[in-house]
């Protein structure tokens, strides 16, 4: 009986999970069509905008010398990792808003997903992952054109150590991933599906200045160096920074990849325990949107 009624769970989990993921796959017809362009447009004069930010810099700066001296490099990978691991931050909460603000129809009748979800006996899961990856699909569009355009102004990455790079990128996605599911389940543990969620404002506040985004951590005063050290993203940028500017190898990234491997750890089994949790409070608590 349990095994039937597992099969049946991951049968209404796929079914609608495809149905979901290809209906915004579909959508993105219109964002290719009417978004991105302009989306493009706006990250090319973007970058450039860095890219004379940079040259207003002396990139001959001590600080940058850990990272091969070119500031330009420094600041276009920071920019590019940043956008992946902010999306992330926020990918599960807005997944999980959209629960609630997303409506079906058919035949003159509507119904909120969550409603249809519950109705069906469709895992809520299935509606939350086609969500996040249809939101991933559209920041890989946004990093290929970083990457683009970085590499014909100057983006230098030749001989560096891709997968040391590719192995602190998918920790601090562990990591970010956390945090960003202890955002997320703040929608019904506090209510913050009423406005601001304190947790990922908190990180998005700190991480702009401290997390070394915009200009190599050493910069900052000692006091705010050490708030720096809290955050995934300041291990995440060193790494990948460090293994393509520089092709430093793990070894050489030993104590950074300790310090990410344990935020990992730490702040994912958290975030899936508090967002398993708060998905349970959905049964007892009413939420009107």
């Amino acid at each position: 009986m349990n095994f039937e009624r597992i099969k049946t769970r991951i049968y209404l989990f796929w079914r609608y999970f495809t149905k979901w993921f290809l209906f915004k796959l579909f959508m993105r017809y219109y964002w290719i069509e009417w978004i991105l362009p302009f989306h493009v447009i706006n990250l090319a004069f973007g970058v450039l905008t860095y890219v004379y930010f940079a040259q207003s810099f002396q990139s001959s700066s001590a600080f940058y010398q850990q990272y091969g001296g070119d500031f330009l490099s420094f600041l276009i990978l920071g920019v590019m990792l940043n956008s992946l691991l902010s999306y992330t931050l926020d990918a599960y909460r807005l997944a999980t808003l959209s629960l609630f603000r997303t409506r079906l129809g058919s035949g003159g009748q509507q119904m909120g997903v969550y409603d249809y979800l519950k109705l069906s006996g469709t895992p809520l899961s299935s509606h939350i992952l086609a969500e996040v990856l249809d939101g991933y699909l559209e920041e890989l569009i946004s990093l290929l054109v970083y990457l683009l355009v970085g590499l014909l102004i100057g983006l230098k990455i030749q001989g560096g150590s891709y997968t040391t790079a590719i192995l602190g990128i998918l920790l601090g996605l562990l990591a970010t991933t956390g945090i960003g599911l202890i955002s997320a389940s703040m929608i019904t543990i506090i209510g913050a599906w009423k406005g601001v969620e304190p947790i990922r404002w908190l990180v998005g506040l700190l991480n702009g200045l401290v997390s070394g985004v915009y200009f190599p951590v050493e910069v900052l005063p000692k006091e705010i160096q050490d708030v720096s050290l809290l955050l995934p993203q300041t291990y995440t940028l060193k790494i990948v920074r460090l293994a393509l500017l520089r092709n430093f190898g793990i070894g050489e990234l030993m104590p950074e990849f300790a310090v990410l491997l344990s935020m990992a750890f730490f702040l994912f089994s958290i975030g899936i325990i508090l967002y398993k949790y708060s998905i349970d409070l959905l049964k007892v608590k009413t939420f009107t949107e």
